[in-house]
């Protein structure tokens, strides 16, 4: 806020005011708007008083926790605005209902802090393929091990898995494992040939289809949220979109419902 104050201050004072130009000798009047896009989930957090990201609001565009985003997949749209945010972080400082602190943290829906910074209603494309494709690659590994049909397998029993799934994607497409997902990597995964790759590995035809589908209707989605301009540069897909996040939705929550019982991760549950 130190840096930022100031810059904020500027803005709202160019905001409220007219520049006023004269053009071919007639009198023209501009106002400013300032677009706060760009921001990846942790800087929107900020810059909106909302908890950090591993609050149980998992969302920075709905008022969702993470059980109810598992719960329910689809059937979200984007209502936080910085207004209401605004109205919500009064409500948190004056406690005007004197209501208990879970009772409070429920009506403001994880505003604790003061928003300083109006952001855009947006999605940080290169944090939700790292955040997606790190999903995939659990996935992965948990289709390998048969996941679905077991109860807490031992952590040495996961470290096989894991390692089978580097060893074939080594081998198979010259991918080397990486500490921590990154850009690189994860458009290297989210492919058809990576899940083919993968699929040579997984015991039963059925789940090998499920992995299937699950890639092509994200490769089907994912030009939406990655380009500048989707309605200009893939149509189609806008249109599919909606049909294509619900199947996407219908999947994780029947097929590998043993990963997403009660919890799901921000940008999945974004996307």
């Amino acid at each position: 806020t130190a840096i930022l104050g100031p810059v904020v201050a500027e803005r709202r004072a160019m905001k409220e005011s007219r520049l006023i130009l004269s053009i071919g000798g007639l009198l023209r009047s501009f106002r400013f708007f300032f677009r706060g896009t760009g921001y990846d989930e942790k800087m929107v957090r900020e810059m909106e008083g909302l908890e950090a990201s591993g609050s149980t609001y998992i969302c920075t565009l709905c008022d969702s926790t993470r059980a109810k985003a598992s719960q329910n997949m689809v059937l979200h749209s984007i209502t936080r605005s910085h207004e209401e945010n605004l109205e919500r972080y009064e409500i948190w400082r004056t406690n005007p209902f004197s209501e208990s602190a879970d009772e409070l943290r429920d009506r403001v829906k994880g505003v604790s802090a003061k928003p300083f910074m109006e952001t855009q209603p947006t999605l940080d494309a290169l944090h939700c393929d790292i955040g997606n494709a790190t999903e995939f690659y659990k996935i992965f590994q948990d289709e390998i091990g048969e996941m679905y049909q077991k109860v807490n397998p031992a952590r040495e029993e996961r470290r096989r898995w894991r390692s089978a799934l580097d060893k074939q994607l080594r081998k198979k497409m010259k991918l080397k494992p990486v500490m921590r997902m990154n850009g690189n990597f994860a458009r290297r995964l989210m492919t058809r040939e990576a899940v083919e790759v993968v699929c040579e590995l997984v015991p039963l035809e059925e789940r090998r289809k499920a992995l299937r589908e699950l890639m092509e209707l994200y490769l089907q989605m994912k030009p939406v949220w990655r380009s500048t301009c989707p309605a200009r540069d893939c149509p189609d897909q806008v249109c599919r979109y909606s049909f294509n996040s619900q199947r996407f939705a219908e999947l994780l929550s029947t097929t590998f419902k043993y990963r997403y019982d009660g919890k799901i991760t921000n940008y999945l549950h974004k996307t």
